[in-house]
């Protein structure tokens, strides 16, 4: 296993999905289902956007041949998405100097999520791109929505064991989600077989 690998692992939907969950049972069991439903409305949004360009692409073949664009990545908006929450919420109620720090690496971390998904080949740099604004958002986004919420009354080291729980337990597995999106596009397309990159970077798409 490379480097890459090792990190690109931890930005699969079999890990993120899990830890985006357990971010939000963290807060309903702290007293703060609001936060928790802002974060799942705001998860699960920029999930079915990842998911929607993919579908858009590999059914009808949307995308951007000069961008190389042929959906946004999974792996940097998740893993973007979670670490930025979850370090924001470790960081309430710390020093400002502590806050920032805690912000720059999530910062670093998602863009090596990015960065591996380059390495391997798996996604363009326009791909990645997507990502990291897209995952900001949703991170933004629930930050935004859940200012004014009741805090909850758990203790963030319960959050930070369970997503490191999480992530050990779960690294190295592989969600069948591409599998199914393709699957899902070519039944609501019509089409026995899925647009590809190659087939567009022809101009056959």
């Amino acid at each position: 296993m490379t480097a890459w690998t090792l990190i690109t692992g931890f930005g699969d939907s079999a890990v993120m999905l899990p830890a985006a969950l357990a971010i939000a049972l963290w807060l309903a069991a702290g007293g703060a289902w609001r936060q928790a439903l802002v974060w799942l409305v705001a998860f699960g949004a920029g999930t079915a956007l990842v998911a929607a360009t993919k579908i858009a692409f590999m059914g009808w073949g949307v995308g951007n041949a000069s961008l190389d664009f042929t959906g946004i990545s999974g792996h940097t908006t998740l893993a973007t998405a979670v670490i930025l929450t979850a370090l924001h919420l470790l960081s309430r109620g710390l020093p400002r100097a502590h806050r920032l720090g805690l912000l720059v690496a999530g910062s670093v971390s998602a863009l090596a999520v990015g960065l591996s998904r380059l390495a391997l080949d798996a996604h363009s740099v326009s791909e990645v791109l997507a990502g990291l604004v897209i995952g900001s958002l949703v991170a933004g986004g629930f930050a935004a929505g859940s200012r004014r919420l009741p805090a909850p009354n758990l203790a963030p080291g319960v959050m930070i064991a369970a997503l490191a729980l999480v992530c050990l337990t779960l690294h190295g597995h592989q969600a069948n989600s591409q599998e199914l999106i393709t699957r899902l596009a070519l039944y609501l397309s019509g089409h026995g077989e899925a647009y590809t990159r190659a087939l567009y970077a022809a101009g056959m798409a």
